[in-house]
């Protein structure tokens, strides 16, 4: 089997969120991160024939990077692998599946109260004014007569806090005042244009519009719908 570029790019963007990689037969990959508050599953073009676990995702991946193009022969009892490339070759020790932090099952949204989307220009002007401004708090708000909302990086427990906002188009949303919160340190996600929908049940799924990617992350406990 050889991992294409689009698949080495996900494993990539998935050691971002844990270090440990479970895969499961099939062509799905999914993490979840330590703290269980960032969830992301991708399909790829791979089909794994078999299931094993990777301890540390950055190193599985720079000996990888070792080769141009690699071949990788999975062991029949998963416990390591060999990968290859004309006369070099890695033996890679896989490890137990067991002790590894892997998704239990997937997410279903409880509810879906708001929706809008993101364009990667928007994820990027975000990212920039964050790192411009100091501050790590992502804030959607919605005000009482239903109609527009806005995002805003800014720190949500200062009020003289700097801040920028964005005002977002094709939205839905209850009538409801409402107030969601991220940490941008959870926006961990590849490059592209994302649907979001969110849940007044402190949940949100982030689809990918480019790539067959998708992400469910926890909104922080200061975020409020209605009241």
């Amino acid at each position: 089997m050889k991992l294409n570029n689009d698949t080495l790019g996900v494993l990539k963007n998935f050691a971002s969120i844990n270090s440990n990689l479970v895969i499961q037969p099939g062509d799905k990959i999914k993490t979840i991160s330590e703290a269980k508050n960032i969830l992301a599953t991708a399909t790829v073009t791979e089909a794994f024939n078999v299931g094993f676990g990777i301890y540390d995702l950055n190193e599985f991946l720079g000996v990888v990077g070792m080769f141009d193009d690699p071949e990788l022969s999975v062991a029949e009892n998963n416990s390591s692998a060999i990968i290859r490339q004309d006369r070099r070759s890695v033996k890679y020790f896989f490890s137990d599946p067991s002790i590894l932090t892997s998704p239990a099952k997937d997410i279903q949204l409880p509810s879906v109260d708001v929706t809008f989307s993101l364009t990667q220009d928007d994820m990027n002007a975000l990212r920039k004014a964050s790192s411009a401004l100091g501050v790590t708090d992502v804030v959607v708000t919605g005000d009482e007569d239903g109609t527009g909302v806005t995002v805003k990086v800014t720190d949500d427990r200062d009020p003289t806090a700097n801040s920028f906002e964005l005002e977002l188009s094709e939205v839905t949303r209850p009538e409801e005042a409402f107030k969601i919160v991220f940490n941008i340190g959870n926006f961990k996600f590849v490059a592209g244009d994302y649907f979001v929908e969110i849940s007044s049940k402190l949940i949100s799924h982030f689809k990918n519009l480019n790539t067959p990617i998708e992400y469910w992350v926890a909104l922080e406990k200061t975020s409020k719908f209605g009241g």
